[in-house]
């Protein structure tokens, strides 16, 4: 600037001043809160996978189980123990892998239920007619990695007679939710422990159980197959952006006579039946799909697995 350039004056000088450092004041200010902002959201991302984990799934089928042949049949091990959850009128018998297991459960007529929970063995049972009843008959458990800290929607309890005294099952899917998959979280004492199960000495008949003809040995991601109509619940919201699930809306089509649910995917190369109606169904993948494999068990359950 030359020697005998405009100046302002001194107090108009300092006003301007004053305005440029409001100004970059202001703009520190924005980036600093959209900063905290962004990782705030992500902190609480983060801490929502880190203090849930998958443990197993559930599926409600018929009387005894005749399903569990579909589950031979692709390959995996049924253990030969029959759980009697006493209090809840149920049955069960389950696959086992290292870090989780598949349930197949059934209303039991000869297996007790407590006073007052008359209510519980009618949702199975309805579960278990999913093919009619409209319900989902898949349920996710869920354990805790980290302290027991309050989700930001209603949840509720049982303590059925089967589980240890002073434990209870926390229950996200509300009690009149008749569509909804069932989500709940075991507590530590229940929860499936990967370390301990791979330690199992090689004579332990209980490694038995992790044996399977297919050879997997871990489930690493599931994919929930929805009804295209269903609006996720609050629950289901939260655990798929937790990363606990993914999922995806389902389309029925028909191949040699028989119908499908297919996850809704452009250019299949499958005929799709958009107007049918849609039924839920569960996608697990085992050791990251490392064989490239897939069985479909429907329609004798709404399973796929990959491997």
């Amino acid at each position: 600037m030359g020697l005998f350039a405009w100046r302002p004056s001194f107090p108009e000088a300092l006003r301007r001043k004053e305005t440029v450092t409001k100004r970059l004041s202001s703009s520190r200010t924005f980036i600093f809160i959209t900063g905290l902002v962004a990782l705030t959201a992500a902190r609480i991302a983060a801490a929502a996978a880190a203090e849930l984990e998958f443990d197993h799934v559930w599926i409600v089928v018929t009387h005894d189980a005749p399903e569990r042949a579909a589950l031979e049949r692709a390959g995996l091990n049924i253990s030969p123990n029959i759980n009697r959850n006493d209090g809840q009128g149920t049955a069960s018998v389950s696959a086992e892998f290292f870090n989780a297991y598949i349930e197949l459960m059934w209303p039991d007529p000869t297996v007790s239920v407590a006073q007052g929970a008359e209510r519980g063995v009618e949702k199975f049972k309805n579960r278990m007619n999913w093919r009619t009843s409209g319900w989902c008959p898949i349920g996710i458990a869920l354990h805790r990695t980290g302290p027991a800290t309050t989700l930001p929607f209603p949840t509720w309890s049982i303590a059925p007679d089967w589980m240890p005294k002073g434990t209870a099952i926390e229950i996200l899917t509300a009690r009149d939710d008749t569509k909804s998959p069932s989500f709940f979280i075991e507590p530590p004492v229940l929860a499936v422990k990967e370390e301990a199960n791979r330690k199992l000495p090689e004579n332990d008949p209980k490694r038995a159980n992790f044996q399977h003809p297919i050879g997997v040995e871990r489930i690493t991601s599931i994919q929930i197959i929805r009804p295209k109509e269903y609006q996720p619940v609050a629950a289901f919201t939260y655990l798929e952006k937790a990363g606990i699930f993914k999922s995806t809306d389902g389309k029925e089509w028909s191949d040699g006579g028989e119908r499908h649910v297919r996850p809704s995917r452009e250019g299949s190369g499958r005929a799709q039946r958009g107007n049918d109606e849609i039924q839920w169904a569960i996608e697990i993948t085992f050791d990251a799909g490392r064989k490239d494999q897939t069985k479909d068990l429907r329609p004798d359950l709404p399973l796929v697995i990959h491997y």
